[in-house]
């Protein structure tokens, strides 16, 4: 199956090197339209993102170009003319490189987030369907893209049901909405959310929050500018720090992620809103810090689930292990799936050989039976008698090799064959 691809990613290349392979959308577009002129009939698709670039080109009736040849075409149209020039020879072992099996498998394990730097990432299908997208938009896809992308889109739908990688989460962040909130919490969009601290951990969490619809959001930090700027960004609102305890009272899910030394948020801090708040109104509370920011008593109030980052740590540890254990069924899924999408394509190039082959021998026959009926000048009958003799010679001639390359076509020796078939018969 001519199809290649040659790549880098965080697994090979430190971020020194990824980010001169770095392109945007805008890259892209630029890159492939010149690949156009360049290699007209060659099919491609780039994918860049902040941990891989990646360029998959693919024909069924053209010669591919070498590695060496499209390695210009993973860097930004910018970068090509830098002072320092960046070749090939100087980067190349930063690169993966595979063909024909390996490249589709490739393809759909990238796709399925079974190469990502988190395993499951969801991000990951997202980011290839926008390479895909902008490939079709640029006219660089064609019939072996076009099957080898809709594959793996298919291939991680099958590994996001079939399998428990999507599902089990294992960041803290991730965990600490997924299987802790969630647990507590039917739905966030009517549940009033704190974020005492505005550092990266309280952003990640606010993240995920807003992915499963968190809505209400207040922001509270020591420094009121930090505090703004995260709350522009969540569409939350700012509570000056001498009034967080007011803000707790009305709160029902408060992430606590500061830079203190000792706990923020004291039992008698607490015991001081307690009686403002509705004694069966849950409390869910995230200590994300080290040192803890609330004191553990806290957790022991009716109706307070008090959660820290070692308990949050555990379940990211458990969940990986259980996730780790479902590589081997994700892995055999994207085998399956790349021994169908062979199957496919080997199978369309045979039928085109077969009906190249046909049409070949037809048109043979038909000018030596012109030749021979001019020569025997013979009534309707035998002219009807000779034409149906010429027609089964040819379909007698043609049942070997249909049936040997229509059998072929189920494995990888059928694209070979199809290719010794074209040369041996100058199709």
């Amino acid at each position: 199956m001519p199809i290649r691809v040659i790549g880098l990613n965080n697994r090979i290349a430190p971020v020194e090197i990824r980010e001169l392979f770095s392109l945007d959308a805008t890259d892209v577009t630029e890159t492939l339209q010149q690949w156009q002129d360049a290699f007209p009939g060659i099919e491609a698709t780039l994918v860049s993102t902040c941990n891989r670039t990646e360029l998959y080109f693919a024909s069924d009736h053209e010669e591919l170009p070498d590695y060496k040849d499209v390695f210009p075409f993973m860097i930004a149209p910018a970068r090509r003319n830098a002072s320092e020039e960046i070749v090939y020879e100087r980067y190349r072992n930063y690169f993966q490189r595979f063909e024909e099996r390996e490249a589709a498998e490739r393809l759909f394990a990238v796709t399925s987030s079974l190469d990502s730097m988190i395993l499951g990432e969801p991000q990951i299908l997202s980011q290839v369907k926008r390479a895909y997208k902008l490939a079709t938009l640029a006219h660089t896809t064609g019939p072996i893209l076009n099957e080898a992308f809709q594959t793996a889109f298919k291939t991680a739908k099958r590994v996001s049901v079939e399998t428990e990688i999507f599902r089990r989460r294992v960041s803290v962040p991730s965990v600490a909405v997924v299987d802790f909130a969630l647990r507590i919490f039917e739905r966030l969009n009517d549940k009033k959310t704190l974020v005492l601290g505005a550092g990266e951990m309280a952003e990640e969490t606010l993240k995920y929050l807003s992915d499963y619809g968190a809505r209400s959001v207040v922001v509270v930090n020591r420094s009121r500018e930090k505090a703004e700027r995260l709350a522009e960004q969540w569409n939350g609102v700012v509570v000056d720090w001498d009034d967080r305890f007011q803000a707790l009272a009305s709160t029902d899910l408060a992430i606590v992620a500061t830079g203190a030394a000792e706990p923020i948020i004291t039992l008698n801090d607490y015991l001081k809103i307690e009686n403002a708040r509705n004694v069966n109104r849950s409390l869910f509370i995230l200590d994300l810090a080290v040192p803890r920011n609330v004191d553990p008593k806290v957790g022991k109030r009716p109706n307070v689930y008090l959660y820290s980052i070692d308990d949050l740590e555990s379940a990211c540890v458990r969940n990986k292990e259980l996730r780790d254990k479902e590589i081997p069924k994700a892995l055999q899924i994207v085998r399956e799936e790349t021994a169908r999408f062979l199957a496919n394509v080997n199978a369309r190039k045979s039928i085109d050989a077969i009906r190249l082959l046909r049409n070949g021998w037809n048109e043979v026959k038909e000018t030596e039976l012109d030749r021979l009926l001019r020569k025997l000048n013979c009534d309707k009958h035998t002219e009807e008698e000779i034409r149906y003799a010429f027609d089964r010679l040819v379909n007698k001639l043609l049942h070997s090799p249909t049936t040997t390359l229509r059998a072929a076509s189920q494995n990888e020796s059928g694209s070979r064959l199809t290719e010794v078939m074209k040369k041996l018969f100058k199709l």
